[in-house]
């Protein structure tokens, strides 16, 4: 009996080993497709000169892009569910039960990584901030040191 129930219970852990993988390919073939589409889309919409925009509207561009990816992984979440797994039922299986199927991780993750203009979006707001952020710093350096004498110039003499 005991053989039995380790036998039903290495079967359905291999099959959920098999349903997370079928999983991770649907979130991954999506988030492809619809990753690239997304990011031509704004690429359309807002230009890739990111130069010429201020801070503000760029990080406006950026919530909105989030706000569509989050959408987008809704609508996604919801389709990928109704696809049936070919090995549900089997030995008591069940698919639905699976917390992957019902996350969409894989596929956030998966949509980010496939928006390169996104991607280099991100990371110039990230430099233009680590730049402000540093002539604070030193500005708060230089104000904050008192103006004194060194004898570095009275040795030179």
């Amino acid at each position: 009996m005991a053989t039995f129930n380790l036998q039903k219970e290495l079967i359905i852990r291999t099959i959920k080993i098999i349903d997370i993988g079928y999983i991770a390919i649907l979130y991954f073939i999506s988030a492809y497709f619809l990753g690239y589409y997304l990011d031509s889309f704004f690429v359309y919409l807002y230009g890739i000169k990111y130069e010429t925009k201020t801070q503000f509207i760029l990080l406006l561009e950026i919530l909105s892009q989030i706000i569509a990816i989050g959408i987008v992984t809704y609508i996604v979440k919801n389709l990928i569910e109704l696809i049936p797994f070919p090995l549900n039922g089997i030995s008591g299986f069940d698919h639905q039960r699976v917390k992957e199927l019902k996350s969409a991780g894989f596929f956030t993750v998966f949509i980010v990584i496939f928006q390169t203009n996104f991607q280099n979006k991100l990371s110039y707001v990230k430099d233009l901030l680590q730049k402000h952020t540093n002539m604070q710093k030193n500005q708060n350096q230089t104000l904050s040191k008192p103006d004194t004498v060194t004898n570095e110039s009275s040795e030179n003499q």
